[in-house]
């Protein structure tokens, strides 16, 4: 994230987590998951989890520009200095053959419902270098708006159909997701949170890419404070050799949820 991040004892191998799932949240490939969280990356019942509704790791963080910035679905909010982020960076080769490249997350939140279109609202971003041409900043993950993916975001779709922070969520989803990750109701809770649910992120790849390097910064930060976590899921990463219609990166709710 920051070179001048200030980080507690023991919360850097805290923020990540190579995980067989989250919850009933299985890889959708393989056997294990990557997680990356402003809490902590663990299930609830793992040794080390901290309660995600309220702990806080205690160190600022920078982010990837030009985050924070305002989004459409907050017209003149803009949330503010990022806490306890976790990131992963990757450089990857491009085989000479791909035509895109594709990869699911999923994202919890523990802001909704309370802190929709507010300066404490979590962020998730991918990063990609060189940044699409087609793109207003680097981010590829978003929604059909342009919001990335936070609280407020229409991919948001895992939750309890309500009218909050004046918009509807309609959570088609429903929220029995949530369970046993630490953002859905339990003995310690008396309301559900929210998730995407697995989404895929899929961005074609120019012919000026193809056998060189691109680089993917996978970030996920509080912001405002280090209270009320967020994580994120990252999993399939996989190439294509077929010819696709998208010219530009585009997020869905993945097949198959």
């Amino acid at each position: 994230m920051a070179a001048a991040d200030r980080r507690a004892p023991g919360t850097r191998t805290s923020s990540s987590g190579n995980l067989t799932a989250l919850g009933v949240n299985s890889p959708k490939q393989g056997a294990r998951l990557l997680a990356l969280s402003s809490g902590t990356a663990r299930q609830p019942t793992d040794p080390g989890y901290q309660d995600v509704g309220g702990f806080d790791k205690g160190y600022t963080t920078g982010s990837p520009p030009p985050y924070p910035k305002n989004t459409p679905a907050c017209p003149g909010v803009i949330t503010g200095q990022p806490h306890d982020g976790a990131a992963l960076q990757v450089v990857i080769r491009v085989p000479t053959n791909a035509q895109s490249f594709s990869f699911n997350i999923n994202f919890f939140t523990y802001e909704f419902p309370d802190y929709i279109c507010s300066t404490y609202n979590d962020s998730f971003v991918v990063m990609m270098t060189p940044q699409p041409a087609s793109l207003p900043d680097a981010n590829i993950a978003f929604d059909q708006a342009g919001n990335p993916i936070s609280v407020n975001n229409s991919l948001l779709q895992v939750c309890d159909p309500q009218n909050a922070g004046g918009k509807n969520f309609t959570c088609p989803l429903g929220a029995t997701s949530l369970m046993a990750t630490g953002f859905g109701i339990d003995t310690t809770m008396d309301e559900d949170h929210a998730a995407t649910g697995w989404l895929q992120t899929t961005a074609p790849v120019p012919a000026s890419l193809k056998g060189k390097d691109v680089t993917l910064l996978f970030a996920v930060w509080d912001s405002s404070d280090g209270l009320l976590d967020s994580t994120a899921l990252i999993d399939n990463f996989v190439w294509s050799a077929e010819a696709g219609t998208a010219t530009a990166p585009v997020t869905q709710p993945a097949p198959n949820n």
